[in-house]
């Protein structure tokens, strides 16, 4: 059989794989499209949790399309603008290891706290702060066991996904549990002092956008916390919201949290991203803001 008779040229399968990278490029402008458009319902809000992948899904895109002239820039503006959604979470952010350093720990107990208390025992001196997520009435008794350990504390239990408790080695000043949009999505508040600052804490668990109900509830307890804490603001005030956000870095919702004037940028002057690289879809977060 020779070259011209054979029917997967080389040409032709290059020509198939640049049929479909345009097809795929239409697909990922799409979804990316929808969620980007996601603060409107939680539906198109799905597809903003994978522009991480969106991104990786585009380099070999572009790279087939590099030289077809009809696409190369409309598939390389898709990486770009994609790109761009998912890159300030992996910049570099402030070194504080010459700072005052406060070791927190999140916990989504799910109910069970048995092996948190256990863990918590036997490493007292590794964490100073602990979040407990869905903390429920038995984890009263664990709070007493680790007394010792961790004598300060404010918790408001409940045997549902929204009992929060907040324990620590140091004291708690102005501590109190968080209304945001009423007591049934409670949050925690409470002030510590370090090295002569005063580092105010705010834990969260918003309700999981599961269905639309949720979603807007969400979407209200994230839009009340940001207004609560723009009308509280001080100069020199330094403050961590941390715990489930329920929501990807890259949700509409949370970078609508940040702009307002709260957390301006995920990485920025005022404030920054407290924990590392997120690993999508990984919901729960730290974000840091200092006044000025």
């Amino acid at each position: 059989m020779n070259a011209a008779s054979c029917p997967f040229r080389p040409t032709a399968w290059l020509r198939y794989a640049v049929s479909r990278a345009r097809a795929g490029v239409v697909c990922v402008a799409a979804l990316a499209l929808a969620g980007w458009s996601g603060s409107w319902h939680r539906i198109p809000e799905l597809f903003a949790h994978f522009f991480l992948q969106y991104a990786l899904v585009l380099v070999p895109l572009v790279a087939l399309l590099w030289r077809d002239g009809r696409w190369r820039w409309a598939a390389l503006a898709t990486l770009i603008l994609t790109g761009y959604t998912v890159a300030p979470f992996w910049l570099p952010v402030e070194d504080a290891r010459h700072g005052t350093r406060l070791r927190l720990l999140q916990y989504n107990a799910a109910g069970q706290t048995d092996t948190l208390t256990h863990w918590l025992a036997g490493h007292p001196a590794e964490v100073d702060v602990v979040l407990v997520l869905e903390a429920g009435l038995a984890f009263e008794a664990d709070m007493l066991t680790l007394a010792n350990e961790f004598p300060y504390r404010i918790a408001w239990l409940d045997d549902s996904p929204f009992g929060i408790a907040l324990i620590s080695r140091h004291p708690l000043h102005a501590a109190h549990v968080l209304e945001v949009v009423g007591p049934a999505f409670p949050a925690l508040q409470a002030d510590i002092i370090m090295d002569g600052h005063t580092l105010r804490l705010i834990g969260i668990h918003p309700p999981p956008p599961i269905d639309n109900d949720l979603a807007q509830w969400r979407n209200r307890f994230m839009a009340a916390l940001a207004r609560q804490l723009e009308k509280e603001r001080t100069p020199g005030q330094e403050t961590l919201v941390f715990g489930d956000f329920n929501s990807t870095p890259w949700s509409p919702h949370l970078r609508d949290f940040m702009a307002r004037r709260v957390y301006p940028t995920p990485n920025g002057d005022k404030a920054r991203q407290a924990h590392g690289p997120p690993s999508p879809p990984a919901t729960a977060g730290c974000l840091a803001s200092r006044w000025t």
